[in-house]
């Protein structure tokens, strides 16, 4: 096993807090299979499906897997349909996008939901920084996202860092443990989708394993949702008692350490399922942040591409044309994808290729001897289905919409599917009609 990783200590910039008054608001079901449920919150997302990655996580069989999400924004909570397969209704008129109130019934299949907020505020920190660590963004929830990091770094508490996958989570943890009073001891990875019941005893409790080397230090548990069920017992045992209980003819070792971990599913969700540990989950989520999709935060781009440039192999022109169209894209791989685009685009610009139209709905660069499905195949599963699902509609429509020479009509006629359907797949996708238009010229 290799030596455990060193991190230095370094300063964390913007030590200057406001704050702001939010009003914690409630998603409820109404009406419908999961009438009663609910989740309640002063953060600025609430996503709604079937999947257990939701927050707000429904067994209505007409319900997508990620049907709808509501952020709450300066101007109000706003309702964003996710492509559901069966539509997202207010009122009985059907919406992709709409700022919502207080008493709107949302329809979703056989679901209705409520929106409530209470009328007294509750006053969050905001973090007056542009970076926490790695991390980067001028918008509230980033700030508020740094104001949290900053006061939980400094409180030897267990973490649990929640965000869709490519939001960051490894990074907050390294700035979390820099500011920490671990910070001169090592700041040791685990992927939990890498263990199994197998070799888990030896990567964690073992001689070499994460615990014992990363003692004095911070073990990241990344994708704790993944933890093999026959070892969460065990890790719920060292929270307890602080130590390494006795194996191999070794005896019992006391541990001094920081455990923060990461999870792109929802936990709760998973408690309920059966499938990760009640006390578990208690344990590792004493504090908890959820790092927000880029998608809701896009007056975030320019900055964060920007920063982004800085660490490219090769210099990279960021116009304002090509500014624009990254604000124009809905980033399902988060801030992850806008690296690796950005990526492509510096090697594409040393080479004289300027079609922006390629770069963004392109995947991963390959051969013409390596397919999709073989870079898919290194991912976890639903990271590649997402990934050639996304992959393959932004191909499919961007070609089709250039074939169509952006006529909506032929268009429509072509892929057999509705004007509705059509605008918000382009939607969706990041495709706007105006930046694919523009888009070979752009540079």
């Amino acid at each position: 096993m290799s030596p455990p990783e060193l991190t230095e200590s370094v300063t964390i910039p913007g030590e200057t807090i406001s704050r702001v008054p939010v009003r914690e608001w409630t998603v409820e079901v109404v009406a419908g299979p999961d009438k009663g449920k609910k989740v309640s919150t002063l953060e600025g997302l609430v996503r709604v499906g079937s999947d257990p990655a939701n927050d707000l996580v429904l067994t209505d069989t007409t319900v997508s897997r990620r049907h709808l999400e509501i952020e709450r924004t300066l101007k109000g909570l706003l309702l964003r349909d996710l492509s559901s397969r069966n539509g997202t209704f207010i009122e009985g008129r059907q919406v992709l996008q709409a700022f919502i109130d207080t008493g709107d019934k949302i329809t979703l299949g056989k679901t209705r939901l409520s929106i409530k907020r209470k009328t007294r505020d509750t006053e969050i920190e905001l973090l007056d920084a542009e970076t926490f660590g790695e991390l980067v963004g001028t918008s509230e929830a980033m700030r508020i996202v740094f104001a949290e990091l900053r006061r939980i770094a400094r409180e030897d508490v267990t973490l649990l860092i929640e965000g869709e996958t490519g939001t960051g989570k490894e990074l907050a943890a390294r700035a979390v443990h820099a500011l920490s009073a671990k910070r001169y001891g090592p700041f040791r990875v685990v992927d939990c989708a890498m263990l199994s019941e197998q070799n888990a005893d030896r990567e964690l409790f073992g001689e070499d394993g994460a615990f014992l080397s990363g003692k004095n230090g911070t073990v990241f548990l990344d994708e704790v949702a993944e933890l093999p069920a026959g070892v969460q017992p065990k890790l719920v045992r060292l929270l307890e008692t602080k130590e390494i209980p006795a194996m191999a003819g070794q005896p019992a070792r006391r541990l001094d350490i920081r455990i923060i971990a990461s999870t792109a599913r929802n936990l709760a969700e998973e408690v309920q399922q059966g499938r990760f540990r009640q006390e578990l989950f208690f344990r590792i989520a004493i504090a908890r942040v959820r790092l927000p999709p880029l998608r809701t935060r896009k007056i975030d781009i320019p900055l964060l591409a920007r920063h982004l440039v800085k660490g490219l192999s090769v210099p990279f022109d960021l116009s304002p044309q090509t500014l624009s169209l990254l604000e124009g894209y809905d980033w399902p791989g988060n801030v992850r994808e806008l690296r690796n685009v950005l990526e492509r685009g510096a090697l594409m610009q040393s080479t004289g290729n300027r079609s922006w139209l390629d770069l963004l709905v392109q995947g991963e660069k390959r051969t013409d001897h390596t397919t999709l499905i073989e870079i898919a195949s290194k991912l976890p599963y639903h990271e590649a289905k997402d990934r050639v699902t996304g992959d393959f509609e932004r191909h499919y429509f961007a070609e089709v919409m250039k074939q169509a020479n952006f006529d909506m009509q032929v268009a429509e006629q072509r892929t057999g599917l509705s004007m509705q359907s059509l605008y918000r797949l382009l939607k969706k996708n990041g495709l706007r009609l105006k930046d694919l238009k523009n888009a070979e010229g752009l540079g």
